[in-house]
């Protein structure tokens, strides 16, 4: 047997389930809801370009300031 708190809690949710439901049923296809075309060609070099170069750029930054030494031009 539920108490009358259970009660409660089930009879305020049961609303919000309700509107949840079926309020944002409209047509995507995929690919349609994002800003860029996903069917190019170019955007799978684009992109796993993109990804390459800014996962490698923290370790291009670190060998840059590795390979400046201490202010000596001649290192």
């Amino acid at each position: 047997m539920l108490s009358a708190v259970a009660r409660t809690s089930m009879r305020a949710r049961a609303p919000a389930r309700l509107i949840r439901g079926g309020a944002h049923h409209f047509p995507s296809p995929n690919g349609m809801n994002l800003p860029f075309d996903t069917q190019k060609k170019s955007f799978k070099f684009i992109y796993w370009g993109s990804c390459g170069f800014f996962s490698a750029l923290p370790f291009i930054a670190a060998w840059w300031q590795l390979r400046k030494g201490n202010g000596n031009p001649n290192y």
